[in-house]
Parts: C-alpha cells; sequence; structure tokens
C-alpha cells in the first residue's frame, strides 16, 4: 500500500483501489489529493493494472473541500494548487484503463468533481451528490461544471451549480450521474465487480485501443478508429 497526501493506494489483482483518507468527511484540505507522479508511476510499476476504482474511507466519499481554507485563498496559493488537482483529475480521466468511483455517504464539491473525472459511478442508496460550492460563495474549481454539462447537459447542469442541489441517490441515478446504484451501503466490492466484468478477457491493449479510439472521437479527429484493428490483431496473432 501507498500513502499519498490524503489518501492510499493499492493493487488487488487487475484493479487498483485508490481511497481517500482524511478524517470523517475525507475533507480536501489539498486539492491534489494524491500526486500525480505516484499514480502514474504506481500504474507504470504494475502494468497488469486494467481499472482503478476510486473510493472514500469510513462512511463518507468526500465532503470535498476544507471550507475553512477559502478566507485565506491568497496565502494557500489556491490557483497553483487548484491548477495541480485539474491535472490530476485530467490524468484520471485519459488514464488507458477502466475507473469507476464507489460513491457511498456525502460527495460533494471536490468529492463530486472526483467522481465525475471517471468512467462509471457505482453508488450506493444511502448517497448524496451535489456540486455545492455555490452555497459557500464560490464555484466548482476542479473541472465539475464541466463534466458535469458533458454528463447531463446544459440545463440540469446549471440547475445544480446554481442551486448547490444535493441529489439522492436514486435522483441521481435518474439524472444519468450515476451508472448504477448497488445494494448495501459499502460500494466498494460492487465497483470491483462492475469493473472485473467489463474488463473479462480483455487485453490492456483492447481496452486501451477503445478508451483512446472515443476519446479522439470526441475531439474530432476524423477517423478515429483507425489502425486500432489492426495493432489489436497483431498482438493476437503473436500471443498464439
Amino acid at each position: 500500500m501507498i500513502r499519498s497526501n490524503l489518501s492510499t493506494l493499492e493493487a488487488d489483482g487487475a484493479l487498483a483501489v485508490l481511497t481517500l483518507d482524511n478524517g470523517p468527511k475525507n475533507l480536501l484540505t489539498e486539492p491534489e489529493f494524491i500526486q500525480q507522479s505516484v499514480l502514474l508511476d504506481f500504474l507504470r510499476d504494475n502494468p497488469g493494472i486494467k481499472g482503478l476504482v476510486i473510493t472514500g474511507k469510513g462512511r463518507h466519499f468526500s465532503h470535498g473541500a476544507d471550507v475553512s481554507l477559502f478566507g485565506d485563498a491568497a496565502n494557500n496559493d489556491i490557483s497553483r494548487k487548484l491548477e495541480a488537482a485539474r491535472t490530476l483529475l485530467r490524468t484520471i480521466e485519459r488514464l488507458p484503463i477502466l475507473t469507476a468511483a464507489a460513491i457511498h455517504g456525502g460527495c460533494f464539491g471536490g468529492g463530486l468533481e472526483i467522481a465525475l473525472s471517471c468512467q462509471f459511478r457505482i453508488c450506493a442508496p444511502n448517497a448524496f451528490l451535489g456540486l455545492t460550492e455555490i452555497m459557500h460563495g464560490v464555484v466548482p474549481g476542479m473541472g465539475g461544471m464541466e463534466r458535469l454539462y458533458r454528463l447531463l447537459g446544459r440545463e440540469k447542469a446549471l440547475s445544480m451549480c446554481l442551486r448547490g442541489e444535493m441529489l439522492t441517490a436514486q435522483d441521481a441515478l435518474q439524472a444519468g450521474l450515476v451508472t448504477t446504484l448497488c445494494e448495501g451501503k459499502n460500494p466498494l466490492e460492487p465497483a470491483k465487480t462492475f469493473l472485473r466484468e467489463l474488463i473479462g478477457t480483455n487485453t490492456s491493449l483492447q481496452i486501451r485501443t477503445i478508451l483512446e479510439t472515443m476519446e479522439r472521437a470526441e475531439a474530432g479527429v476524423e477517423d478515429p478508429s483507425k489502425g486500432g484493428f489492426e495493432q489489436v490483431l497483431a498482438e493476437a496473432n503473436q500471443a498464439k
């Protein structure tokens, strides 16, 4: 297990598990909850990992930023810290592996911004989710507004951001904010099972090729899947 900043990182077979761990609410006293280099080095040193689950220790995923730090933004060099967090979340969003957030309890502010950087969100029935920064006189600062817009559309994203709206797990499912609800209060094992079923017998190259093709398609690249089939076929033939 690796301890970094406000989290722990460990391998579980073909999965990595990143656990937010900072007090009862898993507050993000530092926006960069794990150093990007630590995460990337871990995945490089464990090439068999095909999926990442992000969750929170204890009762909550994360209540987001420690609001007591907002009043001293200049002294805390908030712009630099937020940019480090935004870079980290962009890195997670673009990882060549499958990613899922296992959400339980409170998932607010920066916590939801972290969950939005994952491809899937597996949610316990007891969860509440929202970008609640507006209630503290600020706005989401880690890329959550644009990710929410891309996921839910303009109308719903505006409502959630401007009202600081908190959704129940069921409402979040109906809105399309979460992928599926699990049974019980701890979504970690269901999230692992979800990713393992998606991974199946697929190779890392197959997963990476699919993810990269979709990323290029979203970016408007012409013929985004070009060359993918041939590359995967070559690996399959070599393995025979």
